[in-house]
Formats: C-alpha cells, sequence, structure tokens
C-alpha cells in the first residue's frame, strides 16, 4: 500500500486500472484525456485549503496509458472531460464511500464534457471505484480516508 499522492500511488493506481480486461473491454475505443481538478478544503489534510492538484489521465482503447500529478491547470485543447470539486469528495470516492456518479448528479463535481456519453458508462464508472476500493490500494486504515 502507498500513501496517497505520491509517485508509488500513482504507479499502483495506473497497474490496477489495467489489470481487469473485463473493464478495458467496456470502456469505449479510441483516445481519452481527462483532467482532473482536487480543490483544497478544509476538510483534507492532503490538499491545503484553496490550493488544486490537477491530474492528467490518458486512456487508449481501455487501458490507461498516463496517470500522473501536473503543477499546473492542464489546457482544455484535447481534452474529452474535465472534473473538478473539492479534494475530500474525491478522496470519499476514491476509498469507495462516495458514489461518484450522486456527485457528479447532485453537482459537487463539476463534470465539463459530453454528459449523453458520460451517462451511458455511469454503472462502468461505479464497478471501477468498487474495484479499487475494494483493492486498498491507498494507506489507509480499512481504505477509508483518516478524517471525518
Amino acid at each position: 500500500m502507498a500513501s496517497i499522492y505520491t509517485d508509488e500511488w500513482y504507479q499502483g493506481i495506473l497497474e490496477l486500472a489495467n489489470s481487469r480486461q473485463d473493464l478495458a473491454e467496456k470502456i469505449p475505443k479510441g483516445d481519452w484525456n481527462v483532467a482532473v481538478e482536487l480543490v483544497g478544503d478544509s476538510i483534507s489534510p492532503y490538499i491545503p485549503d484553496g490550493s488544486v492538484k490537477n491530474w492528467y489521465i490518458k486512456l487508449i482503447n481501455g487501458k490507461m496509458i498516463e496517470f500522473r500529478e501536473e503543477a499546473d491547470k492542464i489546457s482544455g485543447k484535447g481534452l474529452q472531460y474535465r472534473f473538478s470539486g473539492p479534494a475530500h469528495i474525491f478522496e470519499g470516492v476514491a476509498a469507495g464511500v462516495v458514489d461518484p456518479v450522486e456527485v457528479g448528479l447532485n453537482g459537487t463535481l463539476t463534470v465539463k464534457g459530453d454528459m449523453r456519453l458520460l451517462m451511458q458508462y455511469a454503472e462502468l464508472t461505479l464497478v471501477i471505484f468498487e474495484v479499487y476500493s475494494q483493492n486498498n490500494i491507498t494507506e489507509w486504515p480499512n481504505g477509508i480516508p483518516p478524517y471525518n
């Protein structure tokens, strides 16, 4: 297990994402470029209040090719989706205690991109996060962030 947001953790996510051929076959074919913006809040101890952690994710034909942190905001050019929201929400999703579809629909997370396509794959999103949360890839007690 790795501490969240470390190089070891990013590599673990990449390996886990590519370990399930059954999931890869359900992801739409083609190139997908995604930006994720985690906004620091007063709840998450990992991202200071007011700061932003930027992730870039690249999928090609169902496989995660890149998952990395960027120092600056990722340009919208060539992106299919941009997700942004409070850090503690993303951490709750990562731990499997927050429903990613629910927080996307209720506006807690901002989603920019083709919502029709995203909704077609909402069930797949839940399965992916279930796989993540069951693998305890993050160094948290019982996979749950160490805060309320």
